[in-house]
Formats: C-alpha cells, sequence, structure tokens
C-alpha cells in the first residue's frame, strides 16, 4: 500500500517538473545511491553530505526564509556554493542583510 503512495507522489512530481530538473533528480539520484553501501549503510565518502545541505538550504530560501535565520554554518555553504556575494541571488541587497548572515 505505501509503495503505491510513494509511487503516485512519484509520477505527480514528475509530471510537473521540467526535463532539467528531471535530470539534476536523476543525477543526485544516482550519486545518493553510490555515496553508501546499500547492504550496510556505510558511507562510501563524504560528498553527498555537502551538496544535500546546501540544497536543503537553499530550498529553504527558495520557499521564503529570510537569510537573517540562517546559521554560521549555512551561510558558509551558501559561500561555498555561490561565493561572497550569494544573496544576490534571491533578490537580496548587503545593507539588507545582518552582518552576521553575511558571515563577518
Amino acid at each position: 500500500m505505501a509503495n503505491k503512495f510513494f509511487e503516485k507522489m512519484k509520477k505527480s512530481f514528475l509530471d510537473g517538473a521540467t526535463e532539467e530538473d528531471k535530470e539534476k533528480y536523476q543525477k543526485f539520484g544516482e550519486k545518493f545511491y553510490n555515496s553508501f553501501d546499500v547492504h550496510t549503510g556505510n558511507p562510501s565518502d563524504n560528498t553527498i553530505f555537502m551538496e544535500e545541505s546546501l540544497a536543503y538550504v537553499v530550498e529553504s530560501l527558495k520557499s521564503g526564509l529570510h537569510p537573517k535565520y540562517l546559521t554560521e554554518d549555512e551561510i558558509v555553504l551558501l559561500q561555498a556554493g555561490y561565493g561572497e556575494d550569494w544573496y544576490k541571488k534571491w533578490g537580496y541587497k548587503k545593507n539588507e542583510i545582518p552582518d552576521v548572515a553575511i558571515g563577518k
């Protein structure tokens, strides 16, 4: 029963996703699958963790979270992924971001 539920969710997502998004999710899924041994659960490396964490922070910003609520670690991730002016990607100006959220 649960499997049918998840298949329905997957179909609904895929029906509304762009080809570009489908390709991104496919690549992420492959990388995630290869990041650990499916039999033991042991990680094969830690490269997925930074990307996964950054993706979580990005989704939070896209959903409306104001950057002033980000932690220092989340800001470091954004700077690593998007550079020092990361906040511009979401339409913010430096003076709109508290100093702590700029990572200073």
